[in-house]
């Protein structure tokens, strides 16, 4: 990347960052540019309609909507996620998953399997009920009661195994518990013999609402000392995929002042 790009997209992220009009002396101390290149860039900016002066300074411009409404999300967070999961499935010996939310239910975007797993009966672009399934319990953590209720109904719900939770006041409880630990688990309630932890992903700035898993045989998932382990494991391939995806995080990895 060239110098001059480099500089641009270190304005546009900033702007992104803040989220309201920045005055030039603002963004010219945090960014660590002098006042007059960064107007430099400002100008070159605005003319494309990327950046906009208001009364409080300087915001995003409208233009950068049109350009985001055509950036397929889903696609960009499987290819980028791709290698997280991989590893995740090599470092657990089970099969891990990345899901999104679609509707009133979730949608395998990606799964990498390990050389042990249990292969599971669900494929990538399959749709999977959210009250049942590990991924749709972390999903469901991310959302508002009022939105759970709105997708659950008014229940009963299918049972599709002996442990699978029909009553939408059960799976509301599920879904805070999960938030409050940072994971949800389905215990043998989609698939017999199977066990799930999933964690919310998120993605600031977007519509999406994912969630990252590992599936294995209930029997080892159980093992408290496994099942910590591989918590710890989900959870930095997680924030991992976080950090991956997140135009903010490229901004704050930039040295504090590289001059001009």
């Amino acid at each position: 990347m060239s110098e001059s790009a480099g500089k641009a997209l270190d304005i546009l992220f900033y702007l992104a960052k803040v989220g309201e009009g920045v005055s030039l002396a603002r963004l010219s101390k945090e960014t660590g540019m002098n006042k007059a290149t960064a107007l430099r860039y400002l100008t070159v900016l605005e003319s494309k309609g990327v950046v906009e002066r208001c009364l409080a300074g300087w915001t995003l411009g409208l233009s950068l909507f049109e350009l985001g409404s055509k950036v397929p999300v889903r696609q960009l967070v499987a290819e980028k996620v791709r290698p997280i999961i991989e590893r995740l499935a090599r470092e657990t010996g089970e099969s891990s998953n990345l899901a999104y939310l679609a509707g009133d239910t979730a949608i395998y975007l990606d799964r990498a399997e390990a050389n042990r797993s249990l292969r599971m009966r669900s494929m990538p672009g399959d749709r999977l009920p959210l009250y049942c399934t590990g991924v749709g319990k972390a999903i469901l953590s991310q959302l508002t009661e009022e939105r759970i209720r709105a997708i659950l109904g008014p229940g009963p719900l299918p049972k599709i195994t002996d442990s699978t939770l029909t009553d939408p006041e059960d799976i509301i409880h599920e879904a805070m518990r999960a938030r409050e630990l940072g994971y949800g688990v389905d215990r043998e309630e989609f698939e017999i013999g199977l066990t799930c932890y999933a964690m919310p992903l998120r993605l600031l700035g977007s519509d999406f609402v994912g969630a990252i898993s590992i599936s294995g045989p209930t029997a080892r998932m159980k093992n408290p000392e496994i099942r910590e382990r591989f918590l710890a494991i989900l959870r930095q391939a997680v924030q991992d995929a976080t950090d991956m995806l997140s135009p903010y995080h490229y901004f704050e990895n930039l040295p504090e002042n590289r001059g001009d």
